[in-house]
């Protein structure tokens, strides 16, 4: 085939091509740890990219140096509202500590909190988190992809599609020895990457398109969960926290969805 109808065909579907090429990227990064039985830090990052990568390839064939330009761009908005900065770093954690509180309340007791006077090692795994994680998938996910479909169909319909490859996008990482997916039912969170999805369309729709806060909520929300006794091996297995947490990430998705406000 020629170099001219592959550059056509991504023109006319580039949505379509953005998504191959993240599966592509990413699952070869991570499959091969399926296989080996162990994760390897760096292919497990790299797999990461695979969404930030596939973006900027896309955008490049589709307008050149430009058109990355217009892509990345968003990353840099940083006059947010007070309020959206408040939201973006801590809405997560105060779901986490409201599902911490129903769980105690029904009688779970496996609680292991880090130790309370390390609280400052947040600041450096919320770093950790958006280098080696976030910032491989945003621009993808929310700035190429997100930014495309809602020109051609709803947010909502956007968000739900988005949210539910996203998930999907993370399979390979269920299979791999030691990552902490694995203690992790697939449809719960399949469900959690899809009601995210619609918060994180709320969010980047609110904000005028910010992809900053995109980033930096998404970089909160897992740092949230990874110092927080919410996921089972923090619980000594108890499901009944990360259960909670779910359920109230559903019903703040159900919220926005009959505010009708994804759109603004």
């Amino acid at each position: 085939m020629k170099k001219e109808n592959i550059i056509n065909k991504i023109n006319k579907k580039p949505i379509t091509y953005f998504f191959i090429l993240t599966f592509v990227i990413s699952w070869l990064f991570w499959t091969p740890q399926i296989f080996i039985k162990k994760e390897f830090f760096i292919l497990r990052v790299l797999g990461t990219y695979g969404p930030f990568l596939a973006a900027i390839i896309i955008s490049q064939i589709m307008g050149g140096t430009k058109q990355i330009k217009t892509l990345l761009r968003p990353l840099l908005d940083f006059k947010l509202n007070i309020v959206w900065y408040i939201f973006c770093l801590f809405s997560t954690a105060l779901i986490g500590f409201t599902a911490i509180g129903i769980s105690f309340s029904l009688g779970s007791n496996q609680f292991e909190f880090n130790e309370l006077e390390k609280v400052y090692l947040v600041i450096p795994i919320f770093f950790y988190v958006l280098i080696f994680s976030v910032l491989g998938e945003e621009t993808g996910w929310r700035g190429f992809a997100l930014e495309h479909m809602q020109k051609i169909i709803s947010p909502l319909l956007s968000s739900i599609i988005i949210g539910l490859l996203w998930g999907v996008w993370h399979l390979p990482l269920f299979f791999i020895e030691g990552n902490f997916h694995q203690t992790l039912p697939i449809w719960l969170f399949l469900l959690q990457d899809i009601c995210l999805s619609i918060v994180i369309t709320w969010l980047y729709n609110s904000t005028n398109k910010s992809l900053f806060s995109v980033h930096i909520f998404h970089a909160a929300s897992n740092t949230t969960l990874g110092v927080l006794p919410i996921l089972p091996i923090a619980t000594n297995g108890d499901m009944l926290p990360l259960y909670s947490i779910i359920i109230l990430l559903v019903i703040f998705s159900f919220c926005i969805i009959l505010s009708k406000r994804l759109n603004k």
